[in-house]
């Protein structure tokens, strides 16, 4: 647990390094964290509902009379 905690911080400092090396790389970055952030949260919409729809009946109340 402790390496991860280390590589989490040392990933970091190593994106911070390219962001600062250059604007561009600054700029590429954040891109890529907005496209990388915005996938995740469509598709942790969609898991949540897909287990909402999975949980709760399509139809609320009792089902309709049968004929004959």
């Amino acid at each position: 647990m402790a390496g991860l905690v280390q590589n989490v911080i040392d990933m970091v400092n190593l994106f911070g390094d390219v962001a600062a090396t250059n604007p561009l790389s600054a700029l590429l970055l954040l891109v890529g964290a907005i496209l990388v952030g915005f996938s995740m949260l469509v598709f942790g919409y969609l898991s949540v509902g897909g287990v909402f729809s999975a949980i709760v009946p399509d139809s609320p109340g009792r089902a309709p009379r049968q004929r004959g």
